[in-house]
């Protein structure tokens, strides 16, 4: 035994000891469990704690396979760090002891299984501030919603009308108000008091972190209930995901994975952010009324019911550089004022974007919607709506009911714009079969705006509609001159009859027209030339390009002194090549004296 601890008999059966270690530092070990690993555990404890505590009382907590993790929460006080072994274990926890964290051990994140003793229970209920739930595997907590339902019943209202209907179960939705094909009824999944069936349910909590967690097949994922300032981050969940009840404010949901599940903001939900999380086969990204102030950016969204749905905020909502692909609606805004929807990429959709029921003073601009089979963006009583500087390209651009009265540009203005035009005006619309307005109207003064106004809908027309720029852009080559560092002297010079060279507009398969290159020797000795394509420049110079019909890294000339090499230069563009667009790439000649 060290000579440093002592050791005593709690009523729970655990081992507890004490050692100094350092000035003023007192670090106090607890097992739970299996006393025999007391040293091992003890040496691990002490790196952690010096690590994350620094100075100062606290208590690092080990749950052994077998021993309860409700008893070790219950033994511990703010600031200590509970460690739970790989194991499997049975359990509903209580975490009402605030500042505490609930871990796995560091070098087994994956090897800990939490499931659900009580199915109507949350595995983990939070009921006190700044705790943090780490590196779990947490499964078993209610009925898993069908696929169907995750998918179907997520975000949804009642036609033309603001009255929202809590307390309705799924099923009772789907009954009361008809098939998926609605999705029109906002449902408020839990009406009871506390927590729910969930893996982890936050309860009027604040500054509280789940992380790093497996949290699958629950009836909610992460549940939270009037709490703010939580983090959500980095877990992986399956047939679950991640719900707000109302009021719950300044949250963050971030790099997450959900399959089968979706997120939900809930009611009166303020300043939540949704950041770099990936759904799919699911709901995707909801959020309901009489809130606002939300951020949903940087997420993708793959073969979901909606991939963004927002109903009935009260102040500006943020959607931008989101990834949506094949959902029944990309975007789906009901009842929404003064949102700012920019730079998402929506494609394979029923409908890109769509506005009902009085979505107005929205603007939306800098998005791309493309190979959308009902149409790009569709508008039902919505008017009011600033819609510019978007990618339309899908066989129905736009369609609209009771809609007019939305401005479809803005001002002329300098500027790059989506289709890397140089000015900012209206929409580029396209269609499938490159026969759209944009594609096939007559640019005469080559501003990137097309001559004749668009009429997208009735009276309303995008004035300014964007002009189709160049079907390929021209590929540069730069040229740099260079010699080695050794070698310059003197003796050594060179010059280039060009600056650079153009290639001109080139499809993968063909060879460009052969460029003469002067290499002219200045200096006062015979020189060999080599040449190296720049490491930074394109592919297609590094391996297309050609002098005097040799490849460039087989490229070799003695040029005497005052006298002058005419080079061929060919651009073999590769038969794969698949990029397109302005590539650029240098290449250096270098003289060696001989």
């Amino acid at each position: 035994m060290h000579r440093n601890c002592r050791f005593k008999i709690y009523p729970i059966q655990n081992l507890r000891g004490c050692a100094k270690y350092g000035e003023g530092i007192v670090l106090k070990i607890i097992l739970i469990g299996n006393c025999f690993t007391r040293l091992m555990s003890a040496t691990l404890a002490i790196a952690l704690l010096l690590v994350s505590a620094g100075a100062g009382n606290a208590e690092v907590i080990y749950v052994e396979p077998g021993a309860s993790i409700q008893a070790a929460v219950n033994n511990s006080t703010n600031g200590d760090l509970v460690i739970v072994k790989a194991g499997d274990y049975e359990e509903n926890i209580i975490v009402n002891v605030s500042g505490i964290t609930v871990s796995s051990e560091p070098e087994s994140p994956d090897g800990v299984l939490i499931r659900s003793k009580d199915a109507n229970s949350s595995v983990f209920q939070v009921k006190a501030d700044n705790v943090t739930i780490s590196g779990f595997n947490i499964t078993g907590s209610g009925e898993v919603f069908s696929s169907f339902e995750a998918a179907r019943v997520t975000n949804s209202f009642i036609t033309r009308s603001s009255e929202r209907l809590n307390g309705t179960s799924g099923a009772e939705a789907i009954q009361a108000y008809g098939s998926s094909e609605s999705g029109e009824i906002f449902v408020s999944r839990w009406d009871g008091a506390g927590c729910p069936s969930a893996g982890v349910c936050l309860d009027q909590v604040k500054n509280c972190t789940v992380e790093r967690n497996n949290i699958f097949e629950n009836r909610y994922g992460v549940y939270l209930q009037s709490s703010e300032n939580i983090t959500i981050s980095e877990n992986n969940f399956s047939r679950d995901g991640i719900w707000f009840d109302e009021g719950c404010n300044k949250n963050m949901v971030i790099n997450n994975s959900i399959d089968r599940g979706n997120i939900i903001i809930g009611a009166h939900g303020w300043d939540n952010i949704m950041f770099q999380n990936r759904l799919s086969n699911g709901g995707g990204i909801s959020i309901a009324c009489c809130g606002g102030g939300n951020l949903v950016s940087k997420n993708e969204v793959i073969n979901c019911s909606n991939g963004i749905d927002v109903y009935d905020t009260q102040a500006r909502t943020v959607l931008r550089d989101n990834r949506i692909t094949n959902c029944e609606n990309g975007i789906y805004l009901i009842l929404v004022f003064d949102a700012r929807v920019y730079n998402n990429t929506i494609s394979n959709s029923s409908k890109g974007i769509y506005l009902r029921e009085d979505c107005h003073d929205n603007e939306l601009f800098g998005n791309r919607i493309s190979s959308s089979n009902e149409s790009g963006i569709l508008l039902d009583y919505s008017t009011g709506n600033h819609i510019y500087n978007n990618y339309f390209n899908n066989t129905v651009n736009v369609k609209a009911e009771n809609s007019e009265g939305n401005t479809w540009n803005t001002t002329k203005t300098s500027g790059e714009n989506i289709v890397g035009g140089s000015y900012l005006g209206g929409n580029f619309w396209a269609d499938l079969n490159g026969t759209g307005f944009s594609q096939t109207t007559e640019d005469s003064d080559s501003d990137g705006i097309c001559d004749l106004a668009y009429n997208v809908n009735g009276s309303d027309f995008d004035y300014l509609p964007l002009a189709e720029p160049p079907s390929t852009p021209s590929v540069d080559l730069a040229v740099t001159i260079g010699t080695p560092e050794a070698n310059k002297t003197s003796d050594v010079s060179i010059e280039l009859g060009l600056s650079s060279l153009n290639f001109g507009t080139m499809l993968p398969g063909q060879a460009s027209s052969p460029q003469v290159l002067n290499i002219r020797n200045t200096g006062k000795s015979d020189v060999r030339v080599t040449a190296h394509v720049g490491d930074s420049s394109d592919p297609v110079f590094s391996e297309g390009l050609y002098l005097s019909s040799l490849f460039w890294s087989d490229f070799s000339e003695v040029i005497a002194n005052n006298t002058v090499k005419n080079v061929e230069v060919v651009l073999k563009v590769p038969a794969n090549y698949s990029e397109n667009g302005t590539k650029k790439g240098s290449i250096v000649f270098r003289a060696e004296k001989i």
